[in-house]
């Protein structure tokens, strides 16, 4: 799901469609994130300064079209249902700011292409950038890493997703283009 719509239905913690000034700093408090962001997102929003966002007008200031914002948010809640588990029992999250349902999406992918027994990780790598850019955008990174690997990076909120699959850790994120 795009970050914005998604960082939405994670503040709207009760799932009524309307975003409170409240939600809001909870959502900064809940996730370390600058207090700006409250201020930001009420000037973007909330055009009729009722200090309140609802996912209409949410979805006109973004220029998105209500139901396909919701028809997005029903198959992310059918795609975790499916998986009552969440992730493979293989997949060992080792720190993700992306949602749940498409952490399970992208480890699927990476799943089924570690399936196909390519033993060169440089083309690995570049089959799960590919599909990453095609499915939601470019400006992917993806590295492959056997052993010990540090990194320091930033990138778009909640498009993270480190996690180890049989002895190698995948390094997945999105940088602004």
């Amino acid at each position: 799901m795009d970050p914005f719509i998604n960082a939405f239905f994670q503040i709207d913690t009760d799932e009524d469609e309307v975003i409170t000034v409240r939600d809001l700093e909870d959502y900064v408090k809940r996730n370390d994130l600058d207090k700006s962001m409250v201020t930001r997102w009420k000037s973007l929003f909330d055009k009729n300064h009722s200090g309140t966002i609802t996912l209409n007008e949410f979805c006109d200031t973004l220029g998105l079209r209500l139901a396909d914002v919701r028809i997005k948010r029903n198959e992310s809640i059918t795609i975790q249902q499916k998986q009552p588990g969440g992730l493979r029992s293989e997949i060992k999250v080792i720190v993700a700011t992306m949602s749940l349902a498409d952490q399970i999406t992208v480890s699927e992918e990476v799943y089924r292409l570690v399936g196909d027994e390519t033993s060169d990780k440089k083309l690995l790598a570049d089959k799960i950038k590919t599909y990453l850019d095609k499915r939601y955008g470019r400006m992917w990174h993806v590295i492959i890493s056997k052993g010990s690997s540090w990194c320091s990076f930033t990138h778009i909120p909640e498009t993270s997703f480190f996690f180890q699959l049989k002895e190698y850790v995948y390094l997945i994120w999105r940088t602004p283009a």
